[in-house]
């Protein structure tokens, strides 16, 4: 058997029951302010992870923006390059044009009554021209003509196509320079 024996006063009772009460109290606040300070700090350490992905973000779609206006500017770059190279072979073309019109044209102007040009055949920078001519005078004169042009050079009428006084049949070859066939 038991005996219990109460040696506490009732007074003393309660005020150690409102100290155990403040004591509990004081336990739940320390232990719910832990919870509190540990619960912001992993706030403010998903704030700062946020930032940090929200900032490499950023500075990646930058750089991806950056990357398609790069690439458009090499593109027009390459685009503008190709077309300068499509006019310098355009001039350069122009350039290396010959230009037989002139050469008839000057043919043409030299030629006068009695003279009859039957064929003109080109190879190069070569003329061969064949005909008819009236008298040995005129063929004799129209190759003087043709020598005393700028634009031809060695003027050759064979002795052969001389021997005939009347409708004598020629050839003359002559050369032609280059620099009146292109176009200045």
């Amino acid at each position: 058997m038991e005996i219990k024996l109460n040696l506490i006063s009732p007074e003393k009772k309660a005020e150690i029951a409102k100290d155990n009460q403040l004591t509990a109290i004081v336990r739940i606040e320390f232990f719910l302010t832990v919870i509190l300070v540990v619960f912001l700090g992993m706030l403010l350490l998903f704030n700062y992870i946020l930032k940090i992905n929200l900032n490499s973000t950023l500075i990646a779609e930058k750089k991806s923006e950056n990357s398609g206006k790069y690439d458009k500017i090499k593109e027009l770059d390459a685009n503008f390059s190709q077309a300068n190279r499509n006019i310098s072979d355009v001039i350069s073309i122009k350039k290396s044009q010959l230009y037989w019109s002139k050469i008839f044209v000057k043919i043409n102007n030299l030629i006068f009554p009695g003279i009859k040009i039957n064929s003109l055949i080109t190879s190069d920078y070569s003329l061969n021209l064949t005909g008819i001519s009236d008298t040995r005078d005129n063929l004799i004169l129209f190759k003087d003509k043709l020598a005393g042009e700028k634009c031809f050079l060695n003027v050759n009428l064979p002795l052969a196509d001389l021997v005939g006084k009347s409708d004598i049949v020629f050839q003359i070859d002559l050369n032609v320079d280059k620099n009146c066939l292109k176009n200045q």
